[in-house]
């Protein structure tokens, strides 16, 4: 049995937090003994929930803390490796991965990282991947990205989704919980309200409002996340709403129920672990992250959005609002349910949880 420390910025609700959750929930029922450790934030009663130990670590948000934050913030890391006698450290983002990475070095363990975007200076991963024994990329493209640079440190892991946790439902009752009438088109937006998954949401709701007063009178968008532009998204629909007498977007916050949400949805805004589970409940998926614009996802163009994890690690077009407008216009005429199921299927052979925590396994010394 491997006791393995997952280490992460923060819990706040996002596709790498995810992505731990469900990688450590996986090992754990294969017989391993996982603990996480990071800042407090939403996801954290999902962990409490599943019986895995959590420890809250102040990690800075900088790359540089001061010297009095690094030597409390290591002293706190260096107890939990003791007390729970780890025999690895994952790491999955910078600032908490590099204060990990000299934990492990000084306690002689293995250091593992995972790469889940080219977010961070080069000399942000250089260092933090120069502690590492193997280096995870979670997307082909990515992988294409580093492969010149690490050679023989890095490796392909697809993030892996559980498929029993996201099947198609449907979703009437809850529609009419939100007050939600049972023939509006309802597009879902669900993600990190900051930095470009914020102008992302921007460029949606303009789109959608432009549709609510000509082609598409009954379409609703219902946002959910948080982050730091969330009250300026929160007032602009509020605005198009006063304007239009009709509370057609709704801002829902951070919710953890997600397989309801997307079961209520009849088209998905999103990219990376978003894109993936709303597949899973064989909902339609335009892909949009933060390197640009994929559209519509299908069986056409499935590789090509594997290639660029759904337009968080690489994309041709760029997002806005013309976009968003043409692929959901699009969307509306030629919906396809038996595309949806093949969807389904192919997420599944692709991104398999199991098969994700059996490649983690391969490479855990």
């Amino acid at each position: 049995m491997r006791r393995i420390l997952m280490v992460v910025d923060h819990l706040g609700a996002n596709g790498t937090v995810t992505h731990v959750i469900s990688l450590a929930k996986e090992l754990k029922k294969m017989g391993h003994h996982i603990v996480i450790a990071g800042r407090e934030g939403s996801k954290l009663s999902e962990i409490n929930s599943h019986n895995i130990p959590f420890y809250s670590i102040d990690f800075p948000a900088t790359f540089s803390p001061s010297h009095f934050e690094y030597n409390r913030v290591e002293n706190n890391l260096m107890e939990i490796i003791q007390n729970e006698n780890i025999s690895l450290i994952h790491g999955h983002q910078v600032y908490s991965g590099i204060i990990a990475a000299k934990c492990a070095k000084v306690k002689n363990l293995p250091f593992i990282y995972t790469v889940h975007g080219l977010y961070s200076q080069n000399y942000e991963l250089n260092m933090v991947a120069g502690y590492a024994s193997k280096l995870i990329a979670v997307s082909p493209y990515v992988f294409s990205q580093l492969s010149g640079e690490f050679p023989e440190k890095l490796v392909l892991i697809l993030n892996g989704v559980d498929e029993t946790e996201f099947n198609p439902k449907p979703g009437g009752p809850f529609r009419e919980k939100l007050g939600i009438q049972q023939d509006r088109f309802v597009v879902l937006y669900a993600s990190r309200l900051e930095w470009i998954k914020a102008d992302i949401c921007m460029q949606l709701i303009q789109a959608v409002n432009q549709l609510k007063h000509s082609d598409m009178p009954d379409i609703e968008l219902l946002i959910l996340g948080e982050g730091k532009r969330q009250s300026f998204i929160n007032e602009t629909s509020r605005f198009y709403c006063m304007n239009k007498k009709e509370s057609f977007i709704k801002t829902m916050g951070s919710q953890c129920n997600l397989q309801d949400y997307y079961g209520i949805s009849d088209c998905v805004v999103g990219t990376g672990r978003t894109a993936l589970e709303a597949l899973l409940c064989e909902k339609n998926v335009i892909a949009a992250g933060n390197k640009g614009f994929l559209g519509h996802v299908t069986i056409e163009n499935w590789e090509q959005a594997k290639n660029a994890h759904f337009g968080d690690h690489f994309a041709l077009k760029s997002y806005g609002k013309a976009e968003f407008i043409r692929s959901l216009l699009d969307l509306r005429r030629i919906q396809s349910l038996n595309e949806t199921q093949l969807l389904r299927e192919t997420v599944i052979r692709d991104y398999s949880i199991v098969n994700a925590a059996i490649h983690h396994l391969s490479l855990y010394p």
